[in-house]
């Protein structure tokens, strides 16, 4: 089986909230974090869910319970290390 090969772009964000995002993952270990940009993909993607669901109501797809089930999962492994 092929492994598919992800790309990426970058996105800009303020210097200041980028520090301010350093230092709640270097002070708060146990959130899980390694990276800013971790917790800001994760930040986008929980976004992203969000607003799916108000323009959707109650309506969810499979592929987006699949999404929320892995971020649940992640959140969790991350938590229990």
């Amino acid at each position: 089986m092929e492994e598919k090969k992800l790309k990426y772009s970058t996105i800009s964000i303020p210097k200041e909230l980028h520090e301010e995002i350093e230092k709640l993952i270097t002070k708060n270990p146990e959130l899980g974090y390694t990276s800013v940009a971790e917790l800001c993909k994760e930040a986008i993607r929980l976004r992203l869910f969000e607003i799916k669901m108000e323009q959707r109501e109650s309506y969810v797809s499979e592929d987006e319970i699949e999404e929320l089930l892995m971020l649940l999962d992640e959140k969790i492994k991350k938590k229990r290390r």
